[in-house]
């Protein structure tokens, strides 16, 4: 009798530790943290006026969407509700890299022919090389709006961001070093000329001052009546070798510029 005793009350110990650690794991289950989004509604108006956006004149449900996400890190997952303060204070550390996240989600929201002048000018501002891929879109509207000012920034944007599109022949109507190697502009589409490409580059005095450091490349491009030019200048056709994703023209000369060249090279190496 006394061992049952025992095994029941060992029983019924067993069952309240069981009892004990499901209320504990139950406890755990149903934590629960700040809910960024409910106080997102509250601190909304105080994190807009802080962050000095709000001129652009978004709806209240669009503030929200184009400040959701970094508002969401700044509030992180916490139990007690932080101070509005403190959140402003966090989104204020992320410097541009916020006004960026805040730039694209305005371009998702709204086209970009619907956009203020103040919205057009903030995405040019903090957009940076997210706006590569529309840069054609956002120069034709600048140049509709005549935003000279904003054209410029965007030829800085193109030039640090840009990478494998930059050219080395810019475009003689936007501007932009955007001419590809099928003579085309890919940003305003201009469509350039072999003759402008030649007055560009100068291929006279080009060729004239490649001479003087490679005569053998010289006669080469003279030999066989063209070169490839890059960013590194001109290359006789033997010592060209294509780089994926590079930028190159081939130019060809004609009669005149032959003669020309001829002249120079036998004025500058007389007897060769």
């Amino acid at each position: 009798m006394a061992r049952r005793k025992k095994s029941e009350e060992t029983e019924k110990k067993e069952k309240k530790s069981d009892n004990g650690n499901k209320k504990k794991s139950s406890t755990k289950k149903t934590e629960k943290f700040v809910d960024a989004d409910k106080l997102l509604d509250e601190y909304l108006d105080e994190v807009i006026n802080a962050l000095g956006i709000s001129y652009l004149n978004l709806t209240r449900d669009d503030l929200k969407e184009v400040i959701r996400d970094p508002f969401a890190m700044a509030v992180g997952e916490v139990k007690t509700k932080p101070k509005v303060t403190t959140i402003i204070n966090r989104l204020k550390a992320m410097g541009d890299r916020l006004m960026e996240i805040i730039a694209y989600k305005i371009l998702r929201l709204y086209d970009i022919e619907k956009l203020t002048d103040d919205q057009l000018e903030f995405i040019i501002t903090y957009g940076k090389g997210g706006l590569i891929p529309i840069i054609d879109k956002l120069y034709k509207e600048c140049l509709k709006r005549n935003k000279k000012e904003l054209i410029d920034m965007l030829r800085v944007t193109w030039s640090m961001f840009s990478n494998g599109l930059r050219s080395p022949i810019k475009c003689p109507k936007c501007e932009f070093e955007s001419i590809m190697p099928d003579l085309s502009c890919k940003v305003c589409g201009y469509i350039l000329s072999m003759k402008e490409l030649k007055n560009i580059i100068g291929v006279i005095n080009l060729l004239q001052d490649y001479l003087r450091i490679d005569k053998e490349g010289f006669n080469e491009i003279l030999k066989s009546g063209f070169f490839y030019y890059t960013f590194e200048g001109p290359i006789p056709p033997s010592k060209f070798k294509p780089v994926q994703g590079q930028i190159y023209f081939e130019v060809v000369l004609n009669r005149d510029e032959k003669s020309k060249l001829e002249s120079i090279f036998h004025s500058i190496l007389p007897g060769s």
